[in-house]
């Protein structure tokens, strides 16, 4: 009688299980969902990290960083902030649209905190074909970001970091890799980077952390000991990115 009694305990929670995680579905987008300009690796990316995040839910009372490939590159130096919960939703090529796609799970778990840095890739493009693509309507969206987090989970501490510069000599330098990602090259980035930044300093109330200056070399490029590519932060970019941030993180505490 026991034993059958313990399998019938069993199973329910089996499909109590079941059925949570179906419950929670519409926390994350569906493969039919459309964003504007994705290329085929990066939808690739995107719905590889979204079925990561389906098994590894945010949970609560956690500390987000949501943003494109440079912050998914964070997670491998997470444990110097010598917190415990820090949930990476970073995907690689992802776009302030991608973002705005991906929203749910976030508010549904309503973090204390969100890091926002999102907003390069989109003017990795040929933007003469792409007229929507401007430093204004990039800044709108990612203000819509912060805004549609903060109407969902109004008690959570929302932070959007302004966009660090590119290294074009550096990122030229790699130019295999560069044609792979990016085929049409933007030469005009960091102009519209300051646009984009100055833009979100301009016109959002939330907390703004100006990292812009801090990566920034006399020559208005990303300072090369920072970067693995002109892009992409080294181990010495995270360090450093870290420590700009370490005061927020340890205000949260």
């Amino acid at each position: 009688m026991l034993r059958k009694f313990s399998l019938v305990l069993f199973l329910l929670a089996f499909f109590s299980s079941c059925n949570n995680n179906q419950g929670l579905k519409f926390l994350y987008p569906d493969s039919d969902i459309i964003i504007k300009h994705q290329l085929d690796w990066q939808k690739t990316f995107y719905f590889n990290r979204i079925n990561e995040f389906e098994n590894g839910p945010i949970g609560l009372n956690k500390i987000v960083f949501l943003g494109n490939s440079i912050t998914y590159g964070m997670r491998n130096y997470e444990s110097i902030f010598d917190v415990n919960n820090i949930v990476n939703r970073g995907i690689s090529g992802d776009y302030t649209e991608g973002v705005l796609g991906r929203l749910n799970e976030i508010i549904y778990y309503k973090p204390i905190a969100v890091f926002l840095l999102i907003g390069l890739n989109d003017f990795f493009d040929d933007n003469t074909l792409r007229p929507e693509r401007t430093p204004e309507n990039i800044g709108k969206n990612i203000i819509r970001i912060a805004n549609t987090i903060k109407k969902g989970s109004p008690d959570s501490k929302i932070y959007i970091q302004t966009i660090m510069p590119i290294n074009n000599k550096q990122y030229l330098e790699d130019k295999p890799y560069v044609e792979f990602l990016w085929p049409q090259y933007n030469p005009s980035i960091n102009e519209q980077v300051i646009q984009l930044n100055n833009f979100i300093k301009q016109n959002s109330n939330f907390e703004i952390i100006d990292l812009y200056p801090s990566f920034v070399n006399s020559s208005g490029s990303m300072k090369r000991n920072l970067s693995r590519d002109g892009v992409h932060l080294n181990e010495n970019g995270y360090k450093f990115w870290i420590k700009q941030l370490m005061p927020y993180i340890n205000s949260l505490k």
